[in-house]
């Protein structure tokens, strides 16, 4: 006969994990004693904010945190404010976070969780870059209406050990971020004029007139561009329009490529780039001389 254990329980409950990134270097750069101090001190401070909006520390693992929250939203706002009040090291040099975040069924056992919650909250870690605080579709879901919680789509991704694409957001936190996020499309546009992007691909030609919505471009099929080449990811990228200007933002695994006339080329990958006069976008691979997989623009304005 089967007994259930009573000191194991399941719960639903969000999940964060809070790293300190580039700890090695700081290591290096300071000494051990001070860099220990500086990072214990970090690991205090974010124990200090994950009680300040009802969150549990679990554990914590070497320069990492672990954490549960009752819901999403505490969980949001506790790694917006432990990146808003991250240390700082001397000569304004930053000790930099990266956070992941997740929600689903948890497995309590022995002060301990487990489970695909706090698996998928540690895959999303790994992808986060420094000072990114990354997150899943189903967490941004259940988040309760917030002014000051602003998330936007970052990738498509396939995550070992769950099947399907995982849609992955970010969850912004700097003031410039959250800004450029809130601001109306227009609102710094006159209204007589009018901002125009012209792409073209494969001898079809694309317009756009002053975005209110984002354009992606990718292999997937749901992609408002789709392009099936060697080297592009199912979500390669977005156009966004802000503040009167066409913003390219890369979610790629290979990068993009992008060449204004008569300029040499720029690489970028999870990165944005505003766009100017016209070029060319190479997706995954660089821009060459007659390729048919570049992706040609022109911003004008009439």
């Amino acid at each position: 006969m089967f007994t259930s254990n009573p000191a194991t329980t399941k719960q639903f409950r969000a999940v964060m994990f809070a790293d300190i990134a580039g700890s090695t270097r700081i290591y290096s750069q300071l000494g051990d004693n001070k860099a220990e101090k500086l990072i214990s001190n970090q690991l205090a401070k974010m124990a200090d904010i994950t009680k300040d909006y009802q969150g549990r520390v679990i554990k914590t693992i070497g320069d990492e945190i672990m954490c549960q929250f009752p819901d999403a939203t505490n969980a949001a706002l506790a790694a917006i404010k432990i990146q808003q009040q991250k240390s700082w090291i001397e000569d304004g040099l930053a000790l930099n976070l990266r956070i992941g975040l997740h929600i689903g069924e948890t497995i309590a056992k022995k002060g301990d969780i487990f489970g695909d919650a706090v698996n998928m909250a540690a895959r999303m870690t790994a992808i986060a870059k420094s000072k990114q605080i990354i997150t899943t579709e189903y967490f941004v879901q259940h988040l309760n209406s917030n002014p000051t919680i602003n998330t936007r789509f970052f990738d498509k991704t396939h995550i070992k050990g769950f099947s399907g694409d995982i849609e992955v957001h970010q969850i912004l936190w700097e003031l410039d971020d959250a800004t450029d996020f809130a601001i109306a499309p227009n609102a710094f546009l006159p209204l007589q004029q009018q901002t125009i992007l012209s792409l073209t691909f494969n001898n079809k030609e694309y317009s756009y007139n002053n975005l209110e919505k984002a354009i992606s471009i990718g292999r997937d099929d749901s992609c408002d561009i789709a392009i099936y080449t060697p080297f592009v990811s199912r979500s390669h990228l977005q156009l966004e329009f802000r503040r009167g200007k066409f913003v390219l933002i890369d979610h790629s695994t290979n990068g993009t490529y992008i060449q204004f006339k008569h300029q040499p080329e720029i690489f970028i990958r999870r990165e944005e780039l505003s766009l100017i006069g016209e070029g060319t976008i190479g997706l995954g691979e660089s821009n060459q001389e007659n390729n048919t997989n570049n992706l040609y623009f022109k911003v004008f304005r009439k």
